[in-house]
């Protein structure tokens, strides 16, 4: 476990709490949203070029493009970027991400697979046409950012198909290099227990923090201990 230094040199690093001061993840968040609201009208249309670019296929075409065979008979292989579904009918949209697009996208028109809401139009006779965009043909540098700006950009939070705003936090941001340093130092000398591989949920891995910093009596620092239960989630999902 951490040495006596270490852990003196980390409850002094988390001594200068202030209770009511904003922790610069939610300022992160609050600074970006308004950047990404004010840029909106820039990513879209940035998206409909695209959009006349790229494959845009029915959704018949991408049950079929299920098929690796099928697709690369028509010279089309899997990417990692998001998809626009785009109802015709009703004019409003869905924006999803995947690592394997091919592999993602098909399951809206399969039920019980993907968005309801859009199963049930599909179902109805709506028409649809689906956009697919590489990551790599945008201007954006993670599926993460892409996907929330294109969210914004169609609307399709708050009059679409989404049923969850874009992530904008692609990983937790602390006080300063510090908090960082402190947090790499605990996650380095518990991530390996067979505790923490039982965390498998938010309730679990804050149960478990709070039990660990009162045992290494640490100090109170909400802003750290929240930051550092988001850290064991990205460092899981990271490793899965």
């Amino acid at each position: 476990m951490l040495t006596e230094d270490e852990l003196n040199w980390i409850r002094h690093v988390l001594s200068n709490y202030k209770p009511f001061e904003i922790s610069p993840s939610y300022f992160y968040k609050m600074t970006t949203e308004i950047e990404r609201n004010g840029n909106k009208g820039i990513v879209r249309k940035e998206l409909d070029e695209l959009r006349k670019k790229m494959i845009k296929v029915t959704p018949q075409e991408l049950l079929e493009f299920r098929n690796k065979n099928v697709r690369e008979r028509r010279g089309i292989y899997n990417f990692s970027g998001i998809y626009i579904i785009h109802n015709c009918v009703k004019d409003i949209y869905y924006v999803g991400q995947a690592e394997r697009i091919f592999d993602r996208a098909y399951q809206h028109f399969v039920i019980n697979a993907g968005n309801a809401e859009i199963y049930k139009d599909y179902s109805l006779g709506d028409e649809f046409s689906i956009s697919l965009i590489p990551l790599e043909n945008t201007s954006f540098s993670s599926l993460n950012e892409l996907e929330d700006n294109a969210i914004r950009a169609y609307d399709s939070f708050k009059n679409g198909y989404n049923r969850m705003p874009g992530n904008i936090m692609d990983k937790h941001i602390f006080k300063n290099a510090d908090y960082e340093k402190a947090a790499n130092l605990i996650l380095d000398k518990i991530k390996g227990t067979e505790v923490f591989l039982s965390l498998s949920n938010n309730r679990k891995r804050m149960n478990y923090t709070s039990s660990l910093f009162s045992e290494l009596k640490l100090p109170r620092n909400i802003h750290f201990l929240l930051g550092f239960v988001k850290m064991i989630k990205e460092y899981q999902k990271a490793k899965k």
